[in-house]
């Protein structure tokens, strides 16, 4: 898989050994000048005791996918790091193919989570937890409220009778309060969590996402 790249902080003995390896990746020390390519990804490996703890709060702050490679507990405890804000952490001594088989699990299941992460006018939108978030601030959608942003966000400017037929798969002569219903009860939630009165707009009998 090619299109992983390994970057390590920390380690490099560590690094030296992977570069040894045929492991097919891009392999990178510290501050080495990554080529910028939107289908790479990038997974950090840090060594943290080996860190400055300045550059160790740098990396955590980058929404990057990170692997904590640890002796043991002790430098965690002491130092009161958080081990969720890795996605994976493991502990010497490591058996270098099964490494390998981590990364891509890493690499697939980032891929699926990117996917399913939807930006929407400063909102950020995960269609699989189905919630709506924009600074820190999270609400819940249904199934009918995501299924309603996401068609207007691929075809924005809808009236009533084609969103009744591509949301809820009515017949476009079907008269039914179902879109009013859930339009209010959307615009209600978007105002009360982000004080937002225009996250959906009408115009000569429209709709649109406001972006």
């Amino acid at each position: 898989m090619n299109n992983i790249s390994l970057t390590i902080f920390g380690s490099r003995t560590f690094f030296n050994l992977i570069k040894e390896i045929d492991f097919e990746y891009n392999i990178f020390f510290e501050n080495d000048k990554i080529p910028k390519n939107k289908e790479h990804l990038n997974i950090k490996i840090i060594f943290p005791q080996n860190l400055k703890s300045s550059v160790l709060t740098d990396l955590l702050g980058e929404n990057v996918p990170s692997i904590l490679l640890l002796d043991n507990n002790n430098y965690i405890l002491k130092n009161k790091i958080n081990l969720l804000s890795f996605h994976v952490v493991l502990y010497f001594p490591i058996e270098i193919f099964s490494f390998k088989e981590i990364l891509k699990v890493l690499y697939t299941k980032y891929h699926f989570l990117k996917k399913s992460n939807i930006i929407i006018n400063h909102y950020n939108i995960d269609s699989n937890q189905k919630i709506i978030f924009k600074n820190n601030i999270k609400a819940k959608l249904t199934e009918k409220e995501l299924k309603l942003i996401l068609t207007l966000n691929d075809e924005n400017g809808l009236d009533k009778s084609l969103l009744l037929k591509k949301v809820w798969n009515y017949n476009s002569n079907l008269d039914s309060h179902a879109f009013e219903s859930h339009l209010h009860r959307l615009r209600k939630k978007i105002e009360k969590f982000f004080n937002d009165k225009n996250f959906i707009v009408e115009k000569d009998s429209l709709y649109f996402l406001k972006k």
